[in-house]
């Protein structure tokens, strides 16, 4: 099937407002903003102003832009797509026309699957994949090869695990007895996933004590990063890359943990509150709160301590 224009502004729908150009011109691949092509699908972001250094690259290509860049462009054989958001429009035809094809269903002659374990039927598992006792793999789920599963942990539908992430293992729960030798916390609990859920590669997420952790639905977690016991991932939340959340540490619906922040012990970060990068949180978050630093505080007080102590040191 040929691949239009038009195709792509009938499948988004009301998000293109409109499009300004040749409806009709064939699309055969995406590109980035930075390297079109003609006869690709590239977009320019909102507050994009050097027009003229591009508008040659652009010709020939079908373009989702803002109103303003569309005005600009007319007449230079540049179909446009015309909407307020350009960046979710591409990615959304990306997805749609582009994407790489789903690994096949199923499960790979060289992954291991405990007897006890519920595999869907629309499911993939990878090779070298690892599935313990008692685990469930939701509809369409998504195991890459070298993913970990030990046991008890249950995996909705549509979600989707890179490779080397390891599922289920103990958390880091001791107490020093009267000899003040470490005496390990005994981890009874699982691990659950709910649906949507994308959890990136050689990422570590780890069974609750007594409970479960949970991940809940919708929610995104990047590479490098480590869940602890009991923790619970709020719907729709980000955790990036090399970041850690302590034991019993709440993330709130819609929350953003930036690359390598920490979020200590038992600490609960609001819903849509977000950690700045590289900030260590010690004491909780309200909602909608940016803290930044190390201990994390209020943004705006981070920034007047930052000045304060420019200023005292010249």
């Amino acid at each position: 099937m040929t691949i239009t224009v038009r195709n792509v502004a009938d499948a988004l729908g009301t998000l293109v407002a409109r499009v300004a150009g040749d409806e009709s011109r064939p699309l055969s691949a995406a590109r980035p903003a930075n390297a079109p092509q003609a006869g690709a699908l590239t977009y320019l972001k909102p507050g994009f102003v050097r027009i003229d250094e591009v508008r040659a690259s652009l010709i020939g290509t079908g373009l989702i832009c803002s109103a303003a860049h569309a005005d600009a462009l007319l007449g230079d054989d540049i179909s446009c797509l015309v909407t307020d958001n350009p960046r979710l429009a591409f990615m959304r035809a990306v997805r749609q026309f582009f994407s790489r094809p789903r690994p096949a269903q199923g499960i790979h002659p060289r992954a291991v699957v405990d007897r006890t374990a519920q595999v869907d039927d629309t499911a993939s598992v990878g090779a070298n994949c690892f599935i313990g006792a008692n685990c469930v793999v939701g509809a369409r789920s998504i195991l890459y090869p070298n993913v970990t599963l030990l046991d008890d942990v249950r995996i909705g539908a549509d979600v989707t695990v890179n490779s080397g992430t390891v599922i289920g293992a103990d958390g880091f729960g001791y107490e020093r007895n009267e000899d003040f030798e470490l005496e390990k916390f005994p981890h009874i609990g699982g691990v659950v996933i709910e649906d949507d859920v994308e959890i990136g590669s050689n990422t570590s997420i780890d069974r609750g004590t007594l409970g479960d952790t949970l991940i809940r639905s919708g929610a995104r977690i990047d590479n490098q990063c480590h869940i602890s016991h009991n923790v619970v991932i709020g719907r729709h939340a980000a955790v990036i890359a090399q970041s850690m959340v302590g034991g019993s540490a709440v993330v709130g619906d819609q929350g953003w943990l930036a690359p390598a922040a920490i979020v200590m012990n038992q600490a609960k970060i609001g819903a849509r509150a977000t950690v700045g990068l590289g900030a260590v949180v010690v004491k909780n978050v309200p909602d909608g709160m940016t803290v930044m630093g190390s201990p994390a505080v209020p943004a705006d007080e981070f920034r007047a301590q930052r000045a304060a102590l420019k200023k005292l040191l010249g």
